[in-house]
């Protein structure tokens, strides 16, 4: 028996890439950055991404607000006309309305002389008919009396420095408890029916509208109303309103004052009280 020798089968090695020697150094070059800054790059690539997105939107925008802007300066025009179309109309329409209160009051007065010239009252009654209609407003008066004027502080910005129409009542409430026969606001006859009231930035007084200085005039004897109205509690309220808030105010007595009749206030029914 013939003895063979054995030999082992070689392995095949696999052959070598030609860049397996530049493992490391690929390796170095695709680490070499840090994470943080890839993500930087990618944060900055999106930045212009939604830039590129913005810009044609706000160019929108701006358009948008151009075209508005252009329709409210050519529409500018129209509304400052329309504007003084309306005062006109609205100054036009108070002048004609003191027009008509002026022959209202002519007319009460002819019918108040013809029920005295008709003989249905007596003496006695027709001087009562007088002083009443002297006290309520509806009697034009004249007298002495005095004036007292209130107008706004010099710095507007200074909160409370307006006359309010709070501060009117306060002047013509102390003026009757100081003995005003008969007392007007700016020429509006205050009667029994008057309202002084605030209608945003005005004072109105009897439903129309008032404007600065307000000039209240009081019948009555002046000297005793003058000297009665500062000591009152509206003399102390203005007093206060010019120390305290720049409101400017002054009275002074004059000899002849001459107040209108409210024309909207009349007698409608009336019995003889016992």
């Amino acid at each position: 028996m013939s003895r063979t020798d054995e030999h082992p089968t070689p392995v095949e090695e696999r052959p070598r890439r030609p860049d397996a020697s530049m493992d490391l150094l690929n390796n170095l070059r695709e680490t070499a950055l840090e994470p943080s800054y890839a993500a930087a790059v990618a944060e900055r690539g999106a930045q212009r991404r939604r830039g590129v997105v913005l810009l044609p939107a706000l160019v929108v925008v701006g358009l948008l607000f151009g075209i508005a802007l252009g329709n409210q300066w050519r529409a500018a025009p129209a509304l400052q006309q329309e504007r003084a179309d309306l005062i006109t109309r609205i100054t036009t329409t108070e002048t004609r309305i003191d027009e008509l209160r002026a022959q209202v009051v002519d007319l009460n007065r002819e019918v108040r002389d013809l029920g005295l010239s008709s003989g249905a009252l007596t003496a006695a009654e027709q001087e009562l008919s007088q002083n009443l209609g002297v006290r309520l407003g509806s009697e034009r008066v004249t007298g002495p009396g005095v004036r007292v004027t209130l107008d706004d502080g010099a710095d507007a910005g200074v909160q409370g420095s307006q006359v309010v129409d709070t501060d009117l009542r306060m002047v013509t409430n102390s003026l009757w408890a100081s003995g005003a026969e008969a007392i007007a606001i700016n020429g509006r006859r205050l009667s029994v029916r008057t309202a002084i009231r605030n209608a945003g930035d005005a004072v109105t007084v009897d439903y129309r509208s008032l404007t600065r200085p307000y000039v209240v005039e009081a019948i009555g004897d002046a000297r005793a109303l003058e000297d009665a109205f500062r000591t009152s509690e509206g003399g102390h309220w203005v007093e206060g309103l010019a120390q305290h808030y720049g409101v400017v105010w002054s009275i002074g007595r004059v000899n002849e004052l001459s107040l209108l009749a409210d024309p909207g206030l009349g007698v409608e029914q009336a019995r003889r009280a016992r």
